[in-house]
């Protein structure tokens, strides 16, 4: 919750700051309006005898709000709207559609889980980049406040079905890197991905997290 407000809290300030700029900031050239990114989702949890037997990746597409912070513009803060997809493959499965409790599949069976989350970037920026070159190096890094949605398990023995037991919000730090069109992405979730109500069959409280490793570009 106090992240939450910390969030939301810098966000505010930023507006703020955005109108509360003269003419001679305005007027300054911003860079990397949208992104779009593409990673392998590497889970990282408590769960004895659980094992990521699948490719899990993340989708993320959306729009940043570019705001100089000094005359060069090569100091920046972002504030930006998007929309992110996971799917995430492994041999944790639900014990009934009804509950939240969960077991480990025997063999190599897999289940797929997936969700949508809408997703608000807060980031430090850092560029070599002037009003004239197109080339240039950059470190961008900060937190991504998310709303999920549209949570649907995927059980390997038949369709899939919509379930509640992953959390309505999360935060993630992260980070790019990169020179012109190619840039790393590192990002961690800080919070588990499942809601406290949801448990193991052994009655202990499953916690996973994501790490994404993947490419992000920007687009002006």
């Amino acid at each position: 919750m106090t992240v939450r407000y910390l969030f939301f809290g810098l966000c505010l300030l930023m507006v703020w700051s955005t109108n509360a700029q003269t003419d001679s900031l305005s007027t300054k050239f911003r860079e990397d309006q949208f992104f779009i990114s593409f990673a392998l989702q590497l889970q990282l949890e408590n769960i004895s005898g659980f094992k990521q037997n699948g490719f899990s990746n993340n989708f993320q597409i959306g729009f940043v709000r570019d705001i100089p912070l000094n005359t060069r513009g090569t100091f920046a803060l972002g504030l930006g709207l998007g929309y992110e997809y996971n799917k995430l493959i492994s041999n944790l499965s639900l014990e009934t559609e009804e509950n939240n409790t969960f077991f480990i599949l025997r063999d190599n069976q897999k289940n797929i889980q997936t969700f949508s989350s809408l997703v608000f970037p807060l980031s430090f920026r850092f560029r070599t980049a002037t009003p004239v070159r197109i080339h240039f190096w950059r470190v961008y890094g900060g937190l991504k406040y998310k709303l999920n949605f549209r949570s649907k398990f995927n059980p390997f023995y038949g369709s899939s079905f919509q379930n509640d037991y992953i959390r309505e919000n999360n935060t993630a730090a992260f980070l790019s890197m990169g020179y012109n069109t190619w840039n790393l992405l590192l990002e961690y979730d800080l919070n588990s991905i499942f809601k406290s109500k949801s448990q193991l069959s052994s009655g202990t409280y499953p916690k996973l997290q994501t790490l994404k490793l993947g490419l992000i570009f920007f687009i002006l």
